[in-house]
């Protein structure tokens, strides 16, 4: 695969082509600028001063403020009928946000030790709708290093994150996050496995293993190890893990040490959730 180098030293991969494309479904668009209206100014409104301050045609406002409101996003004023504001169910959102928050405070010094005393990148990973994403990532002071972008989502199948936490969900879970996770599945290198059989395959030995590695798997001459983060619950809710050159990975000694490392950071930050 193909890397370009920055002036800083560090090979970034680069992301997959994006659509570009701009022609969105127009109740979805209109559903969102809703909710950004309602994030700058949360007080009851009308329908029609939604209408007129969004230019939503009113019938079709009603339809889409209905479909908000069976999903409890948009709830009717008890005090004031006809005002409609912000509903309980948004509410989810910002307690999964808070929650990602606090974890990337906890885990951010141990990440920063981790980078620095193994010269690799120490990165934060929770899983998405169908795929892997960084939330959070150390990078060491020295030596030319691997990373991807920050939010990135990326296929399960070439991250060892994305690995990991596909293996430690419930067998149900897991069924149907693979179907929608399998359709991002790409050829990136030699070594990335997208048959589903041998994928599968691959999770149940990761389960037993109880930590993820990619050999080379997401781009070639690069390794990684990562381990899971559980919440008080004993679910899997994170994983931390570090990526850099395979050659430090293919050192029987490094690997170890640093799997060691990263049990116990996440046993760590396990205790302070």
């Amino acid at each position: 695969m193909d890397k370009i180098r920055t002036t800083k030293g560090i090979e970034r991969i680069p992301m997959e082509n994006k659509n570009e494309s701009q022609n969105f479904p127009p109740a979805a668009e209109r559903t969102l600028q809703i909710l950004d209206y309602f994030a700058d100014d949360p007080s009851a409104k009308t329908l029609k001063t939604i209408a007129d301050k969004l230019s939503i045609p009113l019938t079709s406002l009603y339809r889409i403020i209905n479909c908000m409101q069976e999903y409890r996003y948009i709830v009717e004023d008890p005090k004031r009928p006809n005002y409609f504001k912000p509903g309980y169910k948004l509410s989810q959102f910002s307690n999964i946000i808070s929650t990602e928050r606090d974890l990337i405070k906890l885990a951010r010094p141990f990440m920063e030790e981790l980078a620095r005393k193994s010269s690799q990148a120490c990165q934060l990973c929770t899983l998405t709708e169908s795929g892997i994403c960084t939330i959070d990532q150390c990078l060491p002071h020295s030596g030319i290093i691997y990373i991807t972008e920050l939010g990135e989502t990326l296929p399960v199948n070439v991250s060892a994150s994305g690995k990991l936490l596909t293996a430690l969900l419930p067998s149900k879970k897991q069924k149907s996050f693979l179907k929608r996770a399998t359709r991002l599945f790409r050829q990136r290198t030699p070594n990335t496995i997208i048959d589903v059989e041998e994928f599968q395959k691959e999770l149940d030995r990761i389960k037993k293993l109880r930590y993820g590695t990619d050999v080379e798997e997401y781009a070639v001459g690069i390794g990684c190890i990562a381990v899971p983060i559980h919440n008080a619950n004993k679910e899997p809710i994170a994983a931390i893990g570090v990526t850099g050159p395979i050659e430090f990975y293919q050192n029987m000694n490094n690997f170890n040490t640093t799997l060691e490392d990263l049990l116990d950071i996440s046993g760590k930050i396990e205790v302070l959730l």
